[in-house]
């Protein structure tokens, strides 16, 4: 079963001796809002370690009111001051006919969470709004740096997709 192979995996890491206590501010002052896909490592993706960087996943690397909640803690409490957006090619949210958020809705029996899963049509497009939308984010801190990027999950190549920019005071 899952959970004792867990156990034992972490039974095996605690007596490895190679966990380091790191601070609980980043030391990049970088937080990565991505996806809740598994073939995603944020770390390993981007050269970073642990303790680098706070990684907020959500499906479909969407901004969302929680990932909001979140960032206020990062920025405000905990010194993040920038924040990169990581999409990923085929992603689960890609819905360019609608489909998947149809299906959703009937399996839920309920319209959808702030009525929208999240979905698009276009990943780059849903990069560069989530990343408009932290510029204009009202709670952001002051000088606040926003990116976005495409992760390929095929080859692991990022590219660039909404230019690293400075908030407005």
């Amino acid at each position: 079963m899952i959970f004792d192979e867990i156990e034992q995996a972490n039974r095996e890491y605690v007596a490895s001796g190679t966990h380091a206590p790191h601070p609980v501010e980043p030391r990049r002052q970088l937080a990565i809002v991505t996806c809740m896909d598994s073939r995603i490592d944020a770390f390993a993706s981007l050269g970073l370690m642990l303790g680098d960087a706070h990684v907020l996943r959500t499906a479909g690397a969407r901004v969302t009111d929680d990932v909001l909640r979140s960032l206020t803690l990062s920025t405000h409490v905990l010194g993040t001051r920038t924040v990169l957006v990581l999409g990923h090619t085929r992603c689960g949210l890609y819905d360019p006919d609608g489909s998947i958020s149809r299906r959703l809705e009937e399996l839920m029996g309920r319209p959808p969470f702030g009525n929208s899963w999240g979905t698009f049509t276009d990943p780059v497009e849903a990069i560069d709004h989530d990343c408009r939308r932290l510029l204009v984010w009202p709670d952001r801190p002051e000088g606040l740096r926003v990116g976005g990027y495409l992760l390929d999950v095929d080859d692991g190549s990022i590219t660039q997709v909404a230019s690293p920019t400075v908030a407005d005071a």
